[in-house]
């Protein structure tokens, strides 16, 4: 790469009832193709009566170009953020992400982040962009965890875009969500005598499920993914080691989450009345009868939910239970 030069820039004014003092000076950028180009750079230093004459105008200049004109800066990128997204990041980070979260990225950023930034060059997403675009998704209706995550995916993508010299900083940081509002209603906790009146009216395997979840506190990818090596009945025990998220096994949320959990006489006794079904240490304790695992959803809109709402017990889902 040739020598950078070191930049002066230059000086006009502009205007007639009020003038302001411009400078103009070039930047190097990194083009779609990678090849290094220039562009001509202007901005308004501010007014001829706020900033005075030509000498102070020249001293702002040079605090401007300081970045510039040090041996640390690095040339921006063209590429535009939809490019960035589907030549870069998908490929290359989004595999090493859990299932789960790759799906919920990919509708973040197909739904949210893409059709508003896609077609902008990564060096002119700014950080007051950002903040507005945030307050116009709590605005719009979105409720602030929402929001929450839209702001983590934007930040993350960007972090990778500054870890690979496209900009020289993640814009995403430092903005502000807006107030978090103060929740109307707690997590649906169901008492002894309601559990034992929903699982009661439960058909299997929803009903051994549901008491599994309740006697181990498991979350319900986990007790999907539950095979009959990890359950070890004599000595009341089971080991979470793996989780299912639509049809697709991964390793626990996290280390803390493999774990080793104690079974109760009554989850025990759950568990010893499916065992006859299976004789292998690789089957799924719940499954379908293809040996694949059972879908949350399905089992939540078929039969959990039904069965709640007869009893006039809303809002419950697979975690209420745990």
């Amino acid at each position: 790469m040739a020598r950078r030069r070191f930049q002066h820039g230059s000086l006009f004014q502009r205007g007639r009832r009020h003038k302001v003092w411009v400078a103009r000076w070039w930047e190097e950028v990194i083009n779609p193709d990678g090849s290094i180009g220039r562009k001509r750079c202007a901005e308004v230093l501010g007014t001829v009566a706020e900033v005075g004459s030509r000498s102070r105008a020249m001293d702002a200049l040079s605090k401007r170009l300081n970045p510039i004109n040090s041996g640390s800066y690095r040339p921006q990128s063209k590429r535009c953020y939809a490019d960035f997204i589907a030549q870069d990041w998908i490929p290359v980070v989004l595999p090493t992400l859990k299932y789960a979260t790759q799906k919920h990225y990919r509708y973040v950023l197909d739904v949210h982040l893409v059709p508003v930034f896609g077609k902008t060059s990564l060096s002119d997403i700014k950080r007051e962009w950002i903040q507005t675009f945030l307050a116009t998704k709590f605005s719009a209706g979105l409720a602030w965890k929402t929001v929450k995550h839209i702001r983590g995916v934007l930040g993350r993508t960007l972090s990778s875009a500054e870890e690979w010299g496209y900009i020289t900083h993640n814009p995403a940081l430092k903005t502000k969500l807006p107030r978090r509002p103060i929740k109307q209603c707690s997590k649906v906790i169901l008492t002894p005598d309601q559990f034992l009146q929903v699982r009661d009216r439960l058909k299997e395997p929803a009903r051994s499920i549901a008491t599994v979840l309740v006697l181990t506190g498991l979350r319900i990818g986990e007790i999907l993914a539950l095979r009959w090596k990890y359950v070890d009945l004599c000595r009341h025990t089971l080991r979470v080691a793996e989780t299912v998220y639509d049809g697709h096994f991964d390793t626990p949320k996290s280390q803390r989450s493999a774990r080793i959990v104690p079974l109760a006489e009554e989850a025990c006794s759950t568990l010893g009345k499916l065992r006859s079904s299976s004789t292998r240490p690789d089957d799924l304790v719940f499954s379908l009868d293809t040996g694949q695992p059972l879908d949350r959803h399905n089992l939540l809109r078929r039969q959990l939910r039904p069965t709640c709402e007869k009893l006039g017990l809303l809002g419950i889902t697979w975690h209420s239970l745990r």
